[in-house]
Parts: structure tokens; sequence; C-alpha cells
């Protein structure tokens, strides 16, 4: 079996750098068991893209998280509070239908710039 085919991208308009779809599945499409480690996961995949940019988690300004259900967004916002507590972005939590991967319970996207 191959690797998980990724639906994230990253998109770079002069200083500002927006990560689309990140979500917490493992390699080969595991999930890990809680939807917080999914989601501290898909933040630790989006921190490692940041780098490549000269940026980090504090830089964000906006993240958006994607869930099927509203009701374990308590898991995930405990997370992104603590990942993002410096920052304080603004935040839009979306409930969608599905995702590209059965097993994918989240989708997180920001954006980060340099602070002014």
């Amino acid at each position: 079996m191959g690797e998980l085919s990724r639906h994230e991208t990253v998109t770079v308009h002069g200083d500002e750098v927006t990560c689309t779809d990140f979500n917490g599945l493992g390699p080969l499409g595991e999930r890990p068991q809680r939807l917080s480690e999914e989601c501290q996961a898909a933040l630790e995949a989006i921190s490692e893209e940041l780098a490549k940019h000269g940026l980090t988690l504090n830089q964000t300004r906006h993240v958006a998280a994607m869930l099927r259900e509203g009701d374990g967004f308590s898991q995930c916002q405990s997370a992104l509070g603590e990942a993002l507590a410096a920052a304080r972005p603004a935040l839009t939590l979306r409930i969608v239908q599905g995702f590209p991967q059965a097993n994918q319970r989240i989708a997180l996207s920001l954006i980060a710039s340099p602070s002014p």
C-alpha cells in the first residue's frame, strides 16, 4: 500500500502564506485515536510548511477548521488554543459534508504573515 494522496496546498502571496486543507492523518491514511491528536498532527504539518517560508504558527492571522460535525470541535479547540495562543487569530468553524479521505475528521487551513 503506497502513501496517502495529499490534498493540502501551500500558496505564497508576497509575505503571506496560506496553508489549505491540512489533515492529521498519517502517511498511510491512519487516523489518530482522538480528534485532538488529529488536529495536533495537522498543526505540526502546517508548522513545518510555515518554517520553510520563515514563519511560525505565532504569525497566524486566520485559521479555518472544517469538521463533519461540530460536537467534537471542543477537542480540537484545545489544541488550536494551545498552539495559536500567542497569535490570537480569527477563527472560522465550518461544518462540511465530507472530506477526500474516508476516515478524515478535520481539515485545517490558515493564513500567516510577518507582524506589521
